[in-house]
């Protein structure tokens, strides 16, 4: 959690396979690189906020806003979105040692939780879910 730029950068290969087996099999293994496990977000099948349309999140422009689209969710991306909100929210505390903010963790997470294929609106996107994981981040925190 203290390491400077945690989650910009990429994770070694073997350890990368090695979680994602893990992970796979429903082993949270101790001691998780969490380059790593930013990596096991981007290969899911589908963006765990991908079962609301972009629509929807675009829309959001408050703290309850993305709270009532969370409840939106199925059982198992609420669980997900869940975990990596509390795990970003894990690295915020230690911004002043790793320096990242929740806007930097935001941005850095954000193409891993959605697939979108409309390139021309996925800019526009992308900003939005920034801000969509920000707030919940700091939510987060605060509570």
């Amino acid at each position: 959690m203290q390491a400077e730029g945690i989650v910009r950068i990429n994770a070694e290969n073997n350890q990368e396979e090695h979680l994602r087996n893990q992970l796979n099999s429903g082993v949270v293994p101790d001691g998780i690189d969490i380059h790593c496990l930013a990596a096991w977000f981007r290969e899911l099948p589908m963006g765990i906020l991908d079962p609301i349309s972009p629509e929807q999140v675009m829309q959001c422009q408050s703290e309850e806003d993305c709270t009532a689209l969370c409840r939106l969710l199925p059982p198992t991306e609420t669980a997900l979105l869940d975990w990596a909100i509390n795990l970003m929210a894990d690295v915020v505390q230690h911004e002043h040692l790793n320096k990242m903010n929740s806007q930097n963790i935001s941005m850095v997470f954000s193409p891993n939780v959605t697939r979108m294929a409309d390139l021309l609106n996925a800019l526009m996107y992308a900003v939005q879910v920034i801000n969509f994981l920000k707030t919940l981040i700091l939510k987060a925190l605060r509570e």
